[in-house]
């Protein structure tokens, strides 16, 4: 069977779907991974390059049966776009060991390894469409989505790409700050560090809580520089997140928490 995965404006090579092999015992089935889970998944360039010239980050939600459907609803930052909506679907698999496989039919046609662990809370992924190489994770989603963000302060980190002009200029960590406040304004500062060293990053704007565990920002820096920030809710209180920020000079994902 051969696995497609296609972003906007991308049409990507062919590369065959495996299957699984057993390894030792267990006691997972489909049947372990079952609801609304959080969903990140990030793709960069297969080739051996040391220059990335394509890459992808996401987040958004993923739904499994318990039986053999999957259902992922994603918001996807690239170096070419940013904030594309991408529904995917199709099936997946659990063996006994809680390694299995998830393909992808419906939406585009891709293939990634399948793990669930901590009793089917959370699951890891791993994949490739013979341009990106693609890494993903989730945890079960609260029974009821918050309606809001506690005020106060929270601690993000995470990985991304320096843009220019649509093309990836560097590669670099993040860590920082983001303060809630009343009538949902929104302070971040950032510290980014790449090969030029570490740059300050601060910036304001609003946000809001939508329905789906969902928020969305949009900030502006002291340089004029717009993000636009989306958040998927982890938690009941809403404290926990799942974030990427987009924006003309870099795209990054992560996780937020309260401090």
């Amino acid at each position: 069977m051969k696995a497609y995965f296609t972003f906007p404006g991308c049409v990507l090579l062919a590369v065959p779907l495996l299957a699984q092999p057993q390894i030792g015992g267990g006691t997972c089935s489909s049947s372990t991974l079952s609801g609304s889970y959080s969903a990140t998944l990030t793709g960069r360039d297969l080739n051996a390059a040391a220059a990335f010239t394509n890459a992808s980050q996401a987040v958004g939600s993923v739904v499994f049966d318990g039986l053999s459907k999957v259902t992922f609803t994603l918001t996807t930052n690239s170096n070419k776009f940013f904030g594309v909506s991408q529904p995917l679907s199709g099936g997946y698999s659990l063996q006994a060991n809680c390694i299995g496989v998830v393909t992808i039919t419906s939406g585009d046609t891709a293939s990634f390894t399948l793990e669930a662990y901590n009793l089917g809370k959370d699951y890891l992924l791993t994949g490739q469409d013979g341009v990106l190489a693609f890494t993903g994770s989730g945890s079960l989603l609260p029974a009821t989505c918050p309606s809001s963000i506690p005020v106060g302060n929270y601690s993000f980190n995470g990985t991304g790409f320096g843009l220019a002009s649509g093309a990836i200029s560097s590669v670099f960590n993040v860590s920082g700050l983001i303060q809630f406040g009343g009538i949902n304004n929104i302070n971040l500062t950032e510290y980014v560090t790449s090969s030029a060293g570490i740059a300050t990053v601060s910036a304001t704007g609003t946000y809001a809580v939508l329905p789906g565990c969902l928020a969305t920002a949009t900030v502006l820096d002291l340089a004029g520089t717009s993000y636009s920030l989306v958040l998927k809710l982890t938690s009941a209180t809403g404290g926990n997140f799942a974030i990427t920020s987009a924006g003309n000079t870099g795209i990054f994902s992560g996780t937020g928490r309260p401090l």
